[in-house]
């Protein structure tokens, strides 16, 4: 069963992001109605194939390259979108579909899915989007093939539960102000239940656009250390902290944060017992 990851699950360290050969933007809780962009790191494909390798091998030297999708809609031919034209379609991919190179194997393509398939958004959540990137020439014909694997983007309908820790707006933008809401009334983890108002605390980390890390405390366990990490009690078992994050972590000029992540925590945190399962996790921004 699909479902959206709105959560993250978080250790001690916060893990380090995982890359991934097909990533999105938004990188999480899609709108089939509005942008999307598709990106694909070629050097990440699994190169066990000989079509896999001539892909990669494409790429190195500067070819174009384009998508080919069939899901959740495939056009026929003789559609301006259709995959490929003329009668060895797969030897001719259409200009149309052809990726944009961002850096070197990492190549993007942009769409509105509804608008881009002629479907309407239940039949993209229904079907998700599948495809796979190939030079111009796919080969075949007596030629060898020259493409990835089948590739996926699960596209799923929103998740109405709203978690315990949360933050409004749900996506901002690094120079945005930021609400992250505690409703601990409602958080399922027993020995984080009924916190005093001074014992809420959060544990944020920012990663920026040149890869690094920005921590304001370096663990857990000295978060409850510092004031700034503090939640302050709104009543009726409701912790809160607004934020500007470019200013929050001191961001250096020239750099932004493209992802934002945090856990909520006891003052005195001793073990995972002090942390509540929920988290926040989303990317912010683009370098």
């Amino acid at each position: 069963m699909k479902r959206i990851l709105y959560l993250l699950g978080l250790c001690v360290s916060f893990s380090t992001l995982v890359v991934a050969q097909v990533s999105t933007i938004p990188a999480e809780d899609i709108d089939p109605e509005d942008s999307l962009k598709i990106i694909v790191d070629i050097s990440l494909l699994d190169g066990s194939q000989e079509y896999v390798q001539n892909l990669q091998a494409d790429a190195a030297s500067g070819l174009d390259l384009y998508i080919w999708t069939w899901s959740p809609f495939e056009f026929p031919a003789g559609h301006p979108k259709t995959n490929g034209t003329g009668a060895q379609a797969w030897k001719s991919s259409n200009e149309l579909l052809k990726m944009k190179k961002e850096a070197p194997n990492i190549y993007s393509y942009s769409m509105i899915p509804t608008e881009f398939y002629e479907v309407d958004a239940a039949t993209v959540y229904n079907k998700d989007i599948q495809f796979l990137v190939k030079p111009k020439d796919g080969g075949g014909y007596g030629d060898p093939d020259r493409k990835s694997d089948d590739l996926k983007v699960a596209i799923d309908p929103p998740n109405t539960e709203k978690p315990a820790f949360y933050n409004v707006p749900a996506f901002s933008k690094p120079e945005d102000l930021m609400t992250i809401i505690y409703e601990n009334g409602r958080d399922t983890v027993v020995s984080m239940q009924n916190l005093a108002p001074g014992d809420c605390y959060f544990y944020p980390e920012a990663l920026l656009s040149d890869s690094t890390k920005i921590l304001i405390e370096p663990s857990f366990f000295t978060a409850g250390t510092n004031p700034k990490l503090q939640m302050e009690y709104m009543g009726n078992n409701t912790f809160q902290k607004q934020i500007q994050p470019l200013e929050f972590f001191n961001v250096p000029a020239g750099k932004t944060i493209i992802e934002f992540k945090a856990a909520v925590i006891r003052r005195q945190y001793t073990s995972s017992a002090d942390r509540s399962t929920s988290a926040i996790g989303f990317t912010m921004d683009c370098p």
